[in-house]
């Protein structure tokens, strides 16, 4: 409601005011109150009932300011409020013949029902009616209030100048004197009693201390509220811990209406020895039932109470002092029996076995896990039989050591006790159930070295008797442990020294039985054969990069899922995959104790890897592979798996750089006997093919001297001229040589490189050297292979142009280029339809000089198939030839795909 409806209520309480008290009847005083409601809060129309001794005995209505009327019997709502004593509001129709149904018919949208209250009882109730819904807001509620309780009081005075005024005078004359008679004789009685009598009354206030309540207090009666009440008379708990509640106060609770019996009570007056007291009371009531007040009795019980108090104590220090002496029995008991049952245990799994069922059986209803660190977290190895499924997976991968009771452990280097466990606040999830926890630390040299966590479901907090058990059976854990620990320290270095000379040995084996071998990847794949042997089981993967994704090139071990065999099979890993990426750019190793699921591939297909490492393998320093290993077993990578592993790869890549260097070794003497093959050509044209240019030269020479001798001038011209093409034939052919021997020995830079641009290269070069042949070009996507780009551009250019040259004048001419992928080289092939040539000599054609087609059929030196066969073998590739007379010719090559 505005502060203007305040405003307005305001001015309209206070004529209302003025106007009954001016009002002698109770007609005007309900006339005086509706027309005031109706007016400030328009409402269509009012109603008022005035409660009788037999009900109702008069029903007032008058209407509202506005024209209409609703219509509705508000009489009905109005005796509800005055029945409950309460005001009652319906805000809509719906709300309104929800509960009076009989209504329904009406046009009331919305209701006011308030009672009229004087000193708790009910005179009657108003009723006001509106035809369309609205909300009451907190100040239209509190005028409605404010506006009855000035209705009730004056409907009181009207019942009052109505009655007859002798009697009412001599009526009260005689109830005051019995009432005085009365209070004389109470009071002479309390006196005598020795109690402390305190009356409150109907709102609270305290109005008569009686007996001995001004002794007991220290004070007369003070008119203070009840939430005053401890404060002012210094009322405290039996214990005297602090003040004593309100709901807990004797009075406050009579006078909310129980009867209170015996309540214990301190009194702690500053100055004076504490006061104990017993206290009974009762609420005060009217005769109609109304709440008058309330009465309490306060009897001193100070001696008794204390020596009750100490009685209690002497008990209490007695029953303590029994039940440590049996807690020490519980305790002793359990540890005998853990350190006889324990001293049996060979091995950590045994032990922590041992200390659950000791645990299980000396806390019923215990939880326990016995743990050891694996990188950041901490791992279970033994755990009591009751823990729930879904909280042992959650363990089972790894306890964060963060955890904050981990970290306070850690911290302190002591077992935590912890009563009121939080599993939002502690992050572990499928812990709610737990209410008491412990974790106590196994300490070895000063450092945590294993952990045993507890947990029980009950509410209370940890006993003396638990905190005492969890200590004793700790430390003697921790004696076996220590003892367990060292001995199978010893025999793990005596286990690694041993595994270490074996796998050395194995690959000094494999060394010696693989000398020759050239192959990487069987190397890779006993490598990795031996690698495996020396761990639990798994599997190992070697990657080589692509240039969009990592390719698996060799596996031993069953990689455990079919979906993530077809997986890695047929797409690989990203380039970016975490196990990899990191340790291929820095050489590092990449062990993993607890293997990141679903970091490289989805989750759901790896969770059952557990352990998992990676290495870079490199040739001659620089990378060529990566060789993963995963393991199904959960494995903490020690020192000397670091050490074996890491000689292991090392061997490897010695291997590999020794296999590449026998590999280059077979090439060398591969393109020596090539060179010497080459070279005896290069003799035999010397010796016979340049020999033709030359004795045409010579004996074309002699003629024109000849022909001029003579003065035949025309003949010796002629004679000339073929002395010029001659020489220019021999020039051409040299040339060609000098181009022969370049690219045998122009050094070959290997990279990646597109196919496609370099045959577009080629094409335009062909075109430009026969710039009136048409050509129908069929170009197949081409791949990206691994070559020098320059010589390969060399190789294409001169098979694009012999494709072209070779054209057939009596058909078009169609030169087809594409590839096909084998398992480890690229196939190119050019394919034409010009002239061919006759297959049975197709091995002369890759010869120097070597032509099967006449200078005056095709111009050429016949060196171009021969530069081509040196490019390719420097590659590591093969070139060939089919064909076949006027129907076309195939000319092709491999290339090895990058090792």
């Amino acid at each position: 409601m505005s502060e203007a409806f305040a405003d307005s209520a305001l001015r309209a309480a206070q004529r209302l005011s003025v106007t009954l008290a001016a009002a002698r009847t109770r007609a005007a005083t309900l006339d005086a109150t509706l027309s005031a409601l109706t007016a400030a809060l328009h409402a269509d129309a009012a109603t008022a009932i005035l409660n009788g001794p037999s009900g109702v005995s008069a029903v007032h209505r008058v209407p509202g300011p506005c024209a209409g009327d609703a219509g509705g019997d508000l009489a009905v709502p109005a005796r509800d409020a005055a029945g409950c004593g309460q005001a009652l509001y319906f805000e809509s129709a719906r709300e309104f013949t929800a509960t009076y149904p009989s209504l329904a018919g009406s046009a009331v949208a919305a209701c006011a029902a308030v009672p009229l209250l004087l000193d708790g009882q009910v005179l009657g109730a108003v009723a006001l009616e509106f035809s369309e819904a609205r909300h009451f807001s907190a100040a239209e509620r509190d005028f409605l209030t404010t506006v009855a309780a000035l209705a009730a009081l004056s409907l009181d005075r009207a019942a009052l100048l109505d009655a007859p005024a002798d009697g009412v005078h001599r009526e009260l004359q005689a109830r005051t004197a019995e009432l005085e008679a009365e209070r004389a004789f109470l009071a002479s009685t309390l006196d005598s009693l020795g109690e402390a009598i305190i009356v409150c009354d109907a709102q609270g206030q305290i109005v008569r201390f009686a007996g001995q309540a001004a002794q007991m207090h220290g004070q007369a009666a003070q008119p203070v509220t009840p939430d005053a009440w401890a404060r002012q008379y210094h009322l405290c708990r039996p214990d005297g811990s602090g003040p004593l509640p309100l709901a807990e106060i004797p009075l406050y609770r009579a006078w909310q209406g129980e009867t209170v019996r015996d309540a214990p009570m301190a009194i702690c007056v500053p100055g004076q020895p504490r006061r104990y007291v017993l206290v009974n009371g009762q609420p005060l009531r009217g005769a109609d039932g109304t709440r008058r007040g309330a009465v309490v009795a306060q009897r001193e019980v100070t001696a008794t109470y204390l020596q009750a108090q100490a009685l209690a104590e002497r008990t209490a220090e007695l029953e303590r002092e029994r039940a440590a002496l049996r807690d020490e029995q519980v305790v002793s008991r359990a540890f005998e029996t853990f350190s006889e049952a324990a001293s049996r245990a060979q091995t950590i799994e045994e032990l922590g076995q041992v200390a659950m069922t000791t645990l299980r059986g000396a806390l019923p209803g215990i939880t326990a896990l016995f743990y050891e660190p694996a990188g950041s977290n901490w791992i279970p190895v033994a755990w009591t039989p009751n823990v729930a499924p879904d909280l042992l997976a959650t363990l089972r991968r790894g306890l964060p050591a963060d955890t904050p009771i981990l970290q306070q452990m850690t911290a302190t280097g002591g077992p935590v006790f912890t009563d009121g466990w939080q599993q939002e606040e502690q992050g572990v999830a499928h812990t709610a159930e737990y209410h008491t926890v412990a974790a106590y630390p196994v300490m070895l040299d000063g450092q945590v070295t294993a952990l045993l966590s507890l947990g029980l479901t009950t509410r209370s907090p940890w006993t003396d008797l638990q905190r005492n058990l969890v200590l004793a059976l700790g430390r003697s854990f921790t004696l076996l442990y220590s003892r367990i620990v060292v001995t199978r320290h010893i025999q793990a270095q005596r286990d690694e020294a041993e595994k270490r000379t074996l796998a050395l040995e194995a690959f000094a084996e494999l060394s010696r039985d693989l000398v020759g071998e050239t192959n990487r990847f069987v190397l890779v794949r006993r490598a990795q054969e031996i690698m495996l042997s020396l761990l639990t089981p798994g599997y190992a993967l070697y990657w080589e990069p692509a240039p969009d994704r990592w390719v698996l090139k060799s596996q031993v071990g069953d990689i455990g899922n079919p979906e993530l065999q077809r997986l890695v099979d047929e797409h690989g890993l990203p380039l970016d995959a975490p196990a990899l990426h990191s340790t291929w750019l820095t050489g590092k190793p990449n062990y993993q104790d607890n293997y990141a699921q679903g970091a490289d591939t989805p989750a759901e297909m790896i969770r059952h890897v557990n352990a998992a490492t990676a290495f870079r393998v490199s040739m001659r320093g620089q990378p060529v592979g990566m060789l993963a290993i995963g393991l199904f077993d959960q494995r903490y990578w020690t020192p000397m798996d670091r050490a074996v592993l890491e000689t292991a790869v090392y061997n490897l890549s010695l291997m590999l750089e020794r296999a590449q260097s026998v590999e280059e070794l077979e090439q060398t003497n591969t393109e020596l006997q090539i060179a010497n093959s080459e070279l005896q050509a290069f003799t035999y044209s010397v010796s016979h093919d340049l020999r033709t240019p030359v004795r045409h030269v010579k004996g074309f020479a002699e003629l024109a001297m000849n022909g001029l001798r003579r003065g035949q001038l025309d003949k010796a011209q002629r004679h000339l001229q073929i002395v010029s093409q001659a020489a220019d034939r021999m020039t051409e052919m040299i040339d060609a040589m000098l181009a022969l021997s370049r690219a045998g020995r122009v050094e070959l830079h290997f990279r990646p490189v597109q196919l496609r641009p370099l045959v577009q290269q080629a094409q335009q070069d062909a075109l430009l050297e026969f710039p009136d042949q048409a050509v129908q070009w069929v170009i197949e996507p081409l791949p990206v292979v691994r070559a020098d780009a320059s010589s390969l551009q060399q190789v294409l250019t001169n098979l694009l142009s012999n494709a072209v040259k070779f054209a057939s004048p009596d058909r078009p001419l169609r030169v087809r280029v594409w590839a096909e992928e084998r398992p480890q080289e690229w196939a190119v092939f050019v394919q034409d339809t010009g002239a061919g040539f006759d297959q049975q000599y197709a091995g002369k054609l890759f010869g120097v000089f070597q032509r099967l087609h006449t200078q005056d059929q095709f111009a050429g030196t016949g060196v171009g198939l021969a530069t081509i066969k040196r490019i390719i073998t420097r590659h590591g590739g093969q070139v060939w030839a089919e064909g076949r007379v006027n129907e076309g010719a195939t000319f092709g090559f491999t290339l090895p795909k990058a090792p």
